[in-house]
């Protein structure tokens, strides 16, 4: 519970930054807007406007020195650990530096392997480390070095219990690790830092998410292997750090997170490269032979499963009336998947409206494979989208709302793609408010205590943010049920939408389900729709469904594991506690 004394600093706090969260909405009149929708819904409004504030100061190095003294460091853990460096591409004054700061790390068991021409600054400048010559310190070389000098120090002196292995100029921070018996691969969090030490730009990172594994490399910058995974990592050549990771992830039992900045950047290498070498054949031996990787015009990456090639979409839209809202969003379905076979399932809940019944009435004789069902009762979103769902007939569910616009070509395709696979419950997209900004970006457990939107309000393509950008796939707790596909293969494992929640709530319950049987829920940033939020019902949510969700999250999600548990859960962007 929040002290009186920490509630008023915040109250004031927002006070004071009031310029900065008119900015953020484009104005005091339509912040005064804003705040007049959410009367009566004072938690939403302090998310949005702390959001706004952290927005603004997402890379103000001040505030993140401050709350660096404030934090307490984790404990060290008590394993023996071989760091292993590489100074490949460093020299001069900035080797010089990097290695000064390398050596305020204080190792007590360093392994370093060098070019000939940085040999001798090397061996100076770390006289306690075990220094190697390589004409070119590639990640093999750095590999078959370590294997060496374990080898040599096969004694009492050298039972490593862990090795970790660091990215050429990154320098070694906290190490909360622990032993272990089983094949783990460890990271942690990183940040930036400077010759003087100074830090700034920190990345906080989720719980593993194979997801965001297979579009960007957040393991390997400090990657720590138990002595059993490094044995196990194959005799094979090893392309790039990403590939690396890749492999590693193949051989472990378990890939686990700590709480704890373990690497810090200090070199200004591409934060991200092509397409890594590895991962055709990861996708082929994790998910089988017909998943692959396709190379997209921007230097990026496409990840093809290859189990929907046959399967139909079944599209299950609940409405009424508000035929402005509902004509486009089907017609949009339509003019957006001219190569996928699918079905639309309009769950009409009582229209009365002329031109909303006329449509109704005549759309299906127009539009091929497209379905209106009869559901005249009190407004129950999970049982409407049951009543869909029981009524349809394809091997994937796509749950949408009426107040949608699908704005990419081939989408459906696209979610189904990722709802068939075995290892998967729900996928979401990204949704855009008319403005551009982002209305859903992934749904974090824990927000006020119950769940909301990370990223709400925010310019999808900004860069520089505290977490995962939102325009990468990743792994999350749930995913608003404005746009969510299933498989229906997961839909009946997992049972139907839980009709106790009338409004809201229905959406996360069933993710969190999906999370407790063991799959995976996917947000996908490159499937993208327009939201009118809540234009075809009143903005407030239902007490009831509000408390039921608090209840749940409380007991089966206390911390959501795809967020990290430094970021305010005040915030809906990502930021440690302002």
């Amino acid at each position: 519970m929040r002290s009186p004394l920490k509630s008023a600093r915040r109250g004031l706090r927002l006070l004071a930054n009031l310029p900065t969260c008119f900015r953020h909405a484009g104005g005091a009149w339509p912040f005064l807007n804003l705040a007049a929708r959410q009367l009566g819904a004072w938690r939403e409004l302090v998310a949005w406007m702390t959001a706004a504030i952290a927005y603004a100061k997402r890379d103000d190095t001040l505030s993140y020195r401050l709350w660096l003294q404030q934090r307490t460091p984790p404990i060290p853990g008590n394993a023996k650990v071989l760091a292993v460096l590489s100074t490949y591409s460093l020299a001069g004054a900035t080797l010089a530096d990097y290695l000064a700061l390398v050596q305020k790390a204080r190792l007590a068991h360093l392994l370093v392997v060098a070019e000939p021409a940085t040999l001798t600054m090397v061996r100076q400048r770390l006289p306690n480390a075990h220094v190697v010559r390589a004409e070119e310190p590639t990640i093999d070389v750095v590999l078959a070095a370590t294997k060496q000098h374990l080898a040599q120090r096969s004694g009492e002196d050298g039972r490593f219990e862990l090795i970790s292995f660091f990215a050429p100029g990154w320098v070694p921070g906290e190490r909360p690790f622990h032993a272990s018996d089983r094949r783990c691969l460890f990271y942690g969090d990183e940040d930036r830092i400077d010759r003087f030490g100074e830090r700034s730009r920190p990345a906080f990172k989720p719980a593993f998410s194979p997801d965001l594994l297979l579009y960007r490399d957040y393991l390997s910058g400090c990657a720590t292997l138990t002595r059993s995974l490094f044995d196990a990592v194959p005799p094979q050549p090893v392309a790039d750090l990403h590939s690396f990771a890749l492999m590693l992830v193949e051989a472990a039992d378990e890939v686990r997170h700590v709480d704890g900045f373990v690497a810090h950047r200090f070199s200004t290498a591409k934060e991200s490269g092509p397409m890594p070498a590895h991962l055709p054949r990861f996708l082929r031996r994790r998910y089988g032979e017909g998943a692959r990787a396709v190379a997209n015009a921007d230097g990026g990456w496409t990840c093809r499963f290859g189990g929907a090639e046959e399967a139909r979409v079944s599209v299950v839209i609940p409405s009424k009336d508000r035929l402005e809202l509902l004509k486009p969003c089907v017609e949009g379905i339509y003019a957006t998947n001219a190569d996928t076979d699918f079905e639309v399932v309009v769950v009409d809940n009582g229209s009365t409206e002329a031109a909303a019944c006329a449509w109704l009435a005549e759309a299906p004789g127009r539009l091929p494979n497209l379905r209106v069902v009869a559901a005249p009762c009190t407004f129950n979103w999970c049982h409407l989208n049951n009543v869909g769902m029981a009524s349809a007939e394809g091997d994937v569910l796509v749950f949408l709302n009426n107040d949608t616009e699908p704005r990419c070509q081939g989408w459906l395709a696209r979610l189904s793609d990722v709802a068939c696979r075995a290892d998967v419950g729900v996928v979401g997209t990204l949704l855009l408010y008319p403005n551009g900004t982002i209305q859903h970006a992934g749904v974090v457990a824990g927000f006020g205590g119950c769940a909301d939107h990370v990223y709400k309000g925010t310019d999808p393509e900004h860069r520089h943010c505290l977490f995962v950008p939102p325009t990468t796939p990743r792994n999350v707790a749930a995913v608003t049920g404005a746009c969510m596909a299933v498989s229906r293969s997961a839909m009946e494992r997992l049972g139907p939408f839980d009709t106790n929640y009338r409004v809201a709530g229905g959406d996360v319950e069933l993710c969190l389900r999906a999370l407790k049987a063991g799959l995976l829920n996917v947000y996908l940033p490159d499937v993208r729709l327009v939201h009118h939020e809540s234009q075809s019902r009143r903005r407030k949510d239902p007490q009831a469904d509000v408390e039921r969700l608090r209840a749940l999250v409380a007991r089966d999600l206390p911390r959501d594991p795809y967020y990290h548990s430094s970021l305010s859960l005040a915030s809906l962007y990502p930021t440690y506690p302002l």
